[in-house]
C-alpha cells in the first residue's frame, strides 16, 4: 500500500503541471467567471486524481510482475535512486563467475564494462563496474556493479540511477529497480531471502 501511495505521488508530481494547463485552458475557453473558476477547480483535480491513481496501479502492478520474475523483494523501497540487491546463481559450479561476466558482456543492454581482480578490490571478492540501459535510447543509463562472493555463491548488485532518465512509466523514478530485474534475468541470477 505505501509503495501504490508512494506511485500517485509520483504520478501526481509528473501530471500536476498537465492539470494546470487544462485548468486554464479551459477557463480561457469558458471565459473567466466565478461559477467556471469554482467548476473548473473541483472537477480538474477529481479528474486528473483519478487519472493519476489509474496511473499509478498499472505502475505498481508493472513492477509488482517484473519483481516477481526477478524473484527479489518487493516493497517501498523499489522506487529508490539506489538498488542493492544480493543474488544467487542457479549454478553455482566452476567457472560460474566467469559465465555471469561473459553473459553482461554479451547483453546488448551493458556497455563500458570494466573489471577488477579480487587482489585490487580487496576482501577477497572480485567486481565488475558496468552501465546497464534499461529502455530503448542508449544515452539514458544506470551506473551498476557486479561484487562475487565465491564463499557463499553469490553476487551484490548495486545499481544507482544515471543520467537522463526519466523512470518507470513517465514517474521519474525507479528506474534502478526495472535495471535490478532486467540485470537478474539476462544474467540468470535470483533473489536471495534477504534481497
Amino acid at each position: 500500500m505505501k509503495l501504490l501511495l508512494a506511485c500517485w505521488r509520483a504520478a501526481v508530481a509528473v501530471q500536476s503541471p498537465l492539470m494546470v494547463v487544462q485548468l486554464l485552458a479551459g477557463l480561457v475557453d469558458d471565459g473567466f467567471t466565478w461559477g467556471n473558476l469554482g467548476r473548473s477547480l473541483v472537477i480538474a483535480p477529481l479528474t486528473w486524481g483519478t487519472v493519476s491513481l489509474l496511473w499509478a496501479v498499472l505502475v505498481w502492478a508493472w513492477l509488482r510482475r517484473r519483481s516477481r520474475t526477478a524473484g527479489l523483494a518487493f516493497s517501498v523501497h523499489v522506487l529508490d535512486d539506489r538498488q542493492t540487491h544480493p543474488l544467487r546463481s542457479a549454478d553455482v559450479s566452476d567457472g560460474w563467475q566467469q559465465r555471469i561476466r561473459d553473459r553482461l558482456t554479451s547483453s546488448d543492454r551493458a556497455f563500458l564494462i570494466a573489471g577488477k581482480g579480487q587482489e585490487i578490490a580487496g576482501k577477497g571478492q572480485e567486481e565488475v563496474r558496468f552501465l546497464w540501459r534499461p529502455g530503448r535510447r542508449a544515452d539514458h543509463s544506470v551506473h551498476g556493479s557486479l561484487s562475487f562472493d565465491a564463499a557463499s555463491g553469490t553476487v551484490l548488485v548495486d545499481l544507482r540511477e544515471g543520467d537522463h532518465h526519466l523512470g518507470v512509466a513517465g514517474l521519474r523514478k525507479g528506474t534502478s529497480y526495472v535495471a535490478v530485474c532486467q540485470v537478474a534475468r539476462q544474467l540468470g541470477l535470483r533473489g536471495t531471502a534477504a534481497g
